[in-house]
């Protein structure tokens, strides 16, 4: 199963780009939710923010106008789902560490993982966007610092998942013969997934995820570099880097004709302030056949797991299922 394709399905929290389209209400996200679980799709991930993130950048913050479009709360939102669905696993593209105090989060994690039996999958990065945590009070640090911070918070939420009583003493958090009962079912405790592409975040994946969350920037040619340093970093430390699985969020605009799609296209990487060129790159555009074979470049390059983030339209997840996934599997 390890080398089994998967597909999730990103449950859109903040809306879409072109943000014309009407926002999401959470009747929309439990149709999404339960229509995804019944077409075989293996996860849903909510995104992780307190403001809307369409338009902005690491170095970029989007108009107002962006920034107060509509967004749920990510972790609400799926421990909510988590009582609507059975099988499909639960997740998030991707916590942001800033957000939460680590032992508060094993918690809502070990939660999360008991009531939904085992579907959990903790995913979480060292946050990028500044201007959420400026508007919200929460302290906002240097790259390094929050990458220090992302480190020690794993070590917290792994020792409270699997320690009677728990004791940590970091830089940044501590714990004193700390007990968090009951326990997660997933043993030793839920899969952990970084997100991010730094060289930073790649050494920490190896040393301590058991997924990793690639982003939309790297091309197949990049990607293949960034894995033959996690096989570096893993084989420092005698892992094998096939525990890891690899994952890549990615658009979908399908189409039934050629070039159809492009006037959507163009609305989208307007709002997402990119060129037209560049969300080509980064996203899967076209019919069915097209995007399974630049899905197929992605696999080839070391992409096991796509999380997929479709239109309004339900028909579109529908045709996913029965066009794409077929010719990938």
């Amino acid at each position: 199963m390890r080398n089994r394709v998967t597909f999730g399905v990103r449950i859109p929290v903040e809306g879409w780009a072109p943000i014309t389209v009407p926002p999401p209400d959470f009747d929309y996200l439990s149709q999404l939710a339960t229509r995804a679980e019944l077409l075989g799709y293996d996860c849903l991930h909510a995104s992780d923010h307190l403001i809307n993130w369409i338009g902005s950048t690491p170095t970029h913050t989007a108009p107002t106008r962006y920034l107060s479009l509509g967004t749920y709360e990510s972790w609400t939102t799926i421990s909510a789902l988590a009582s609507m669905t059975e099988r499909i696993k639960l997740s998030n593209i991707v916590l942001c560490n800033l957000f939460r105090n680590p032992a508060l989060l094993a918690k809502m994690a070990s939660t999360l993982d008991l009531i939904s039996g085992g579907r959990f999958v903790l995913a979480v990065g060292a946050g990028w966007f500044r201007e959420e945590c400026h508007q919200y009070g929460l302290d906002w640090f240097p790259y390094s610092e929050r990458i220090d911070r992302l480190q020690e918070s794993i070590l917290v939420m792994k020792a409270l998942w699997t320690e009677k009583t728990a004791s940590f003493e970091g830089k940044y958090y501590r714990l004193r013969e700390a007990v968090l009962e009951p326990k997660p079912i997933t043993k030793p405790h839920p899969p952990i997934w970084l997100g991010g592409s730094s060289d930073e975040i790649i050494r920490m994946v190896a040393k301590e995820a058991d997924g990793w969350d690639v982003g939309v920037s790297l091309s197949p040619e990049a990607l293949k570099a960034k894995l033959e340093l996690l096989g570096e970093s893993c084989r420092e430390i005698s892992r094998n880097p096939e525990a890891i699985r690899i994952a890549r969020p990615s658009m979908v605009v399908l189409s039934r004709r050629e070039g159809d799609p492009m006037d959507l296209v163009k609305a989208k990487a307007k709002d997402l302030n990119i060129s037209t060129e560049s969300f080509l790159e980064r996203y899967l555009v076209g019919t069915p056949s097209q995007i399974a074979s630049r899905m197929r470049e992605f696999i080839e390059a070391g992409v096991q797991h796509f999380t997929l983030y479709f239109e309004r339209d339900l028909q579109d997840l529908d045709t996913f299922a029965s066009e794409v996934i077929p010719r990938i599997r």
